[in-house]
């Protein structure tokens, strides 16, 4: 079993980044020398890499759900930045918030500032419309509160942001941002929409499975970092 050289993680992170799927236990091989090894598994057993430690681990859960009757759901709240632009800096806050469970964030070996500039770049790309299709967002006082972006896959759809401000949590923004995004993608020839999260964001879960979601797949994601790469 051999390592997949991840390009583009390396060249962002400025580390030497690997990555292999494993699903069962077996022998891993590598001349190169890597800072970082990201070890997904679809179950959880041990990995013993030679000179590396394991800092970090995760559980993807991809949530999916059937779409079938258009709601004509419109909140007179919820804006686009089709019909209403918006800058970058707009969105950061709640692209952070978005991202508070996120690997890239709670990994200390990366660092805030690096898991800035990422969801930074990952706005820019979405509003831009490379990331996403569609960017739906609500607003009060000129300030960002809540939004959603879009991706589309032929019939598959695709949450890629979403977030509340944590000042309006529990107010049903949340609901009414993803209904809104289920009426585009019916709309649009998407049958399914998909949504990745982190089981241990037990909130967001609990969240989906409420609005008629359910478990696609989990996969176990590790961080095993070379001990001179600390």
């Amino acid at each position: 079993m051999n390592i997949n050289f991840l390009q583009w993680d390396s060249d962002f992170f400025k580390k030497k980044i690997g990555e292999i799927s494993l699903n069962k236990k077996e022998n891993i091989n590598f001349n190169d020398e890597y800072d970082l090894i990201v070890v997904k598994q679809s179950s959880d057993f041990d990995v013993d890499l030679e000179g590396y430690n394991l800092i970090f681990q995760e559980t993807k859960v991809n949530f999916i759900k059937t779409l079938d009757d258009v709601n004509d759901s419109v909140y007179d709240i919820i804006q686009d930045t089709d019909h209403n632009e918006k800058s970058v800096d707009f969105f950061k806050g709640l692209a952070y918030e978005s991202g508070k469970m996120s690997r890239f964030l709670l990994d200390p070996a990366f660092g805030e500032a690096k898991f800035k500039e990422l969801y930074d770049m990952w706005i820019i790309n979405s509003l831009n419309k490379k990331f996403a299709v569609k960017t739906f967002f609500i607003e009060e006082a000129n300030e960002a509160i809540g939004f959603v972006t879009v991706q589309k896959y032929d019939t598959l759809g695709k949450i890629g942001l979403i977030a509340t401000h944590p000042d309006f949590q529990g107010k049903g923004f949340g609901k009414k941002l993803l209904k809104t995004a289920e009426d585009f993608c019916i709309k649009n020839g998407i049958t399914h929409l998909e949504i990745p999260t982190q089981k241990e964001n037990t909130q967001a879960c609990a969240f989906y499975e409420k609005q008629g979601y359910t478990i696609k797949d989990e996969i176990i994601i590790k961080h095993y970092w070379k001990n001179d790469s600390l």
